[in-house]
């Protein structure tokens, strides 16, 4: 079984390929997508066929789909997908609101924070009724800790995953992205309770700058049980694809390479 645990779709079309987001300042930002790039709902399930996916977990992100969408979504997709929560500011009592509608109402099952975007860290103790609410709800919490967008680099970093376990013990955290070029900085963190790695663009920066073999001995390192597939699949395959040909090609066994590609993922959907 194949679980991507990291999807972004659109609600609209982007435009001439573009699409934009509005930061936590106030400032626009405008992302290119991949030639060919289609971020809708019929694409991702035509490229998880393409790549034998069989479920995916879909985030709301603000300028790109809402949790009311969301949630239509993967209500008539239940068996392929599963909703992860956006909030508009985690730093407020308002987050914890719309988390609770977001998962007593809308049927989503975990939350997406990017502290890139939303201008925060997550060591910063005004998120905390929000993640200790997360963990009441049994739901997972998705951080994004990959150095974007520019301006943004310290928000990111995965180090401030260790302190905000120390203080929510409780929750369970998917580090998105593997640290990016922090990913050392992993190896302390990942074998804390209920942290798992997840491997979108990082696995695959990793074993091109590093090779196969190292590649293979820092997944060791840092724990198969640890470790989930995810590509941020936005709107092509090209990752995703990238990423099996590394998992492929590391020298795991088939039990490793299961638990990696959807068995730990399916453990932390468990109700």
């Amino acid at each position: 079984m194949i679980i991507d645990g990291h999807i972004h779709i659109s609600e609209q079309p982007p435009v001439d390929g573009t699409v934009s987001f509005k930061l936590a300042d106030g400032s626009d930002l405008s992302v290119k997508l991949d030639e060919g790039a289609d971020l809708s709902v019929n694409r991702l399930l035509r490229d998880m066929d393409e790549c034998q996916v069989n479920q995916a977990l879909v985030m709301a992100v603000a300028g790109l789909a809402s949790n009311e969408f969301l949630s239509k979504v993967v209500k008539a997709y239940a068996k392929r997908l599963v909703g992860f929560a956006w909030v508009t500011n985690p730093r407020t009592n308002q987050s914890v609101e719309e988390l609770e509608k977001a998962v007593n109402e809308l049927g989503l099952k975990g939350l997406k924070l990017h502290p890139g975007l939303q201008a925060f860290t997550p060591a910063d103790p005004e998120i905390l009724p929000l993640i200790r609410r997360a963990s009441e709800l049994n739901v997972p919490i998705l951080i994004h800790t990959y150095p974007w967008p520019p301006g943004y680099f310290y928000n990111c970093l995965p180090e401030h995953i260790d302190t905000l376990k120390k203080r929510v013990p409780k929750a369970t955290i998917i580090v998105a992205h593997m640290g990016g070029p922090r990913f050392l900085d992993l190896l302390p963190i990942a074998p804390l309770p209920e942290v798992y790695v997840e491997t979108s663009w990082g696995l695959t920066m990793i074993a091109d700058l590093f090779g196969i073999d190292f590649t293979t001995r820092y997944i060791r390192r840092i724990g198969v049980d640890n470790v989930v597939f995810g590509t941020d699949w936005i709107g092509t395959n090209n990752e995703r694809k990238a990423q099996l040909s590394v998992i492929q090609k590391m020298s795991l066994t088939r039990e490793e390479k299961e638990k990696i590609l959807g068995e730990n993922m399916r453990k932390i959907l468990e109700p």
